[in-house]
């Protein structure tokens, strides 16, 4: 007793009409608009950035933005990749917006909890 598929004139025959309906229905290739394009190099540039930086170069930049306390090494990754979401609003692609609006949470917090200059002396009774 062989084991196997069929192999004759038929079953080959039904192979390639398998392969001709799959090629039938490929789908088309995604188009993405040019603010989605734009989006996805600039957090590509800043991702290739930030890898290339040393954890001294990161805690400096910090520093000189007067921002130290708000550094957090195991989050920063997603707050660099929510500044870039926020230079490009219109362009999240849609699977992906509740990570960025986390991640644009991360930014917000640290703004709320360390207030720079005269914004500090407003009381928190004058919000947006």
């Amino acid at each position: 007793m062989e084991k196997g598929g069929a192999s004759g004139p038929a079953a080959m025959t039904a192979a390639g009409d398998a392969k001709e309906q799959h090629e039938g229905e490929a789908r088309p290739p995604k188009q993405y608009t040019a603010a989605q394009l734009t989006f996805f190099w600039a957090q590509f540039a800043e991702c290739k950035r930030y890898i290339a930086m040393e954890e001294e170069e990161v805690v400096e930049e910090y520093r000189r933005a007067g921002r130290l306390h708000t550094y957090d090494e195991d989050k920063e990754w997603q707050k660099r990749f929510a500044r870039v979401a926020k230079q490009h609003p219109h362009a999240w692609p849609k699977h992906m917006v509740a990570e960025i609006e986390e991640y644009i949470t991360y930014l917000d917090e640290d703004e709320d909890d360390f207030r720079i200059g005269l914004y500090s002396l407003i009381g928190d009774e004058i919000t947006d």
